[in-house]
């Protein structure tokens, strides 16, 4: 038995505390601690779509987890089972309870029960040392808590975001593949903060393996949903970064993006297919800007249309590949006369060569293909079988940038 002091031990002092404690409510959450909770706490504009009734009860069942420690005068361990309170946190997340208005309802708890055990503690010898025992356990129990409150928010608030998130890719993918009803396409836009009066182009960027590029992307072109109305909207689609945009930021993007003329939010299925050409072609030449068919010229056609690309190539391009060096130099030259306007003197200075050595290269390609590149008809051919080469050599070597050069300028 303890040492005793006005005839009373610790432990019976401390025991002593409990009960009263316990009959004036403050270990199971009545009396006194519930009108206050109520009054100061569970009255703010974050709770009021929770039930009253409801968040006592469900407080009360936090204070009982606590309880049986708080009495044992020990302080929380692993045996100790915080699944109710994540199941807490879970709730409050869900009912639209931030994190940090949560634990701080947990803190005006914690002063709460501090300054109503000041009030009814009864006398004794070990009055003060018993009750900063008491704040100090009760504490511990009460950070245990609020970090188990706190997972049980965060798994809640995680798994709210992926299905809103899903949510939100379905609808982009609905959109530019048709397969949303007209009907929908309105309530979807004002769900998600989006005009339906504007005009967006559709786009499609391939994000490099290995890099946070869905968050540079949602950043380069502001579709992020922060603002009442939004730029627009974007979702992963079979690895690519695809959606629709209402302006363009004039700044150079992180990679290559394909774009369609802007249209309304109804008419994107018939051009999303062309910001995917766009995009395809851009790749294939190495270009990493914003681009749309327009800017590409005739090159998207060249990439379709792989059979016209292949009796080409077989005419005027495949008759030099064995000829090695000297096929490549004729080629080569051939390249840059076309992209130098036909001209004789431009294409000698940019190859460094004689005029002589350009009409001799020049004559040789029109003897082995039998063509004149003096006829339109024919200089647009050999045109569409270099570029048709170059996009092809450019996909075979993965699309490096640079790896294509217009050979029309």
């Amino acid at each position: 038995m303890g040492r005793r002091r006005g005839g009373v031990t610790r432990d019976e002092a401390w025991d002593a505390l409990m009960d009263r404690l316990q009959q004036v409510g403050l270990l199971d959450g009545h009396g006194p601690m519930a009108e206050r909770m109520l009054a100061r706490v569970f009255t703010h504009t974050s709770y009021r779509h929770v039930d009253h009734d409801v968040l006592l009860e469900s407080w009360r069942r936090n204070m009982s987890v606590s309880v049986a420690g708080v009495r044992a005068r020990r302080s929380p361990g692993p045996e100790d089972d915080d699944t109710p309170l994540r199941r807490v946190g879970e709730d409050r997340a869900r009912q639209g309870v931030g994190v940090a208005e949560m634990l701080q309802t947990s803190m005006q708890h914690q002063k709460i029960f501090v300054d109503l055990v000041r009030e009814h503690a009864p006398p004794s010898p070990y009055r003060d040392s018993l009750l900063l025992e008491l704040f100090s356990t009760k504490q511990a129990w009460s950070a245990w808590s609020m970090v188990a409150l706190a997972a049980g928010h965060r798994e809640a608030e995680l798994e709210i975001q992926r299905r809103a998130q899903e949510h939100q890719d379905g609808f982009v993918r609905r959109i530019i593949s048709g397969s949303i009803a007209a009907s929908e396409i309105g309530a979807g836009a004002e769900a998600y903060g989006v005009d339906r009066d504007r005009h967006y182009r559709a786009f499609r960027a391939r994000p490099a393996p290995g890099t946070d590029a869905v968050r540079v992307m949602e950043r380069y072109l502001r579709v992020a949903g922060t603002g009442e109305r939004r730029n627009g909207m974007m979702a992963l689609v079979d690895g690519d970064l695809c959606g629709f945009v209402a302006v363009l930021p004039p700044e150079p993007p992180p990679t290559a993006v394909g774009v369609s003329p802007p249209v309304p939010l109804h008419e994107l299925p018939a051009v999303f297919r062309l910001a995917t050409r766009a995009l395809e072609t851009a790749q294939a030449m190495g270009r990493r800007e914003v681009v749309g068919l327009a800017d590409l010229g005739l090159h998207p056609a060249v990439m379709a249309d792989h059979d016209l690309g292949e009796l080409m190539h077989a005419r005027f391009v495949a008759p030099f590949d064995g000829l090695g060096a000297s096929g490549a130099a004729i080629l080569e030259t051939v390249e840059c006369y076309l992209r130098s306007g036909n001209r004789l003197e431009v294409t000698r200075q940019q190859l460094f060569l004689h005029t002589n050595t350009v009409r001799y290269r020049l004559s040789r390609f029109e003897s082995i293909t039998g063509c004149s590149l003096r006829d339109n008809d024919a200089l647009v051919q050999v045109w569409w079988a270099l570029a048709w080469d170059r996009l092809r050599r450019a996909g075979e070597g993965a699309g490096e940038p640079g790896a294509y050069r217009d050979a029309a300028g």
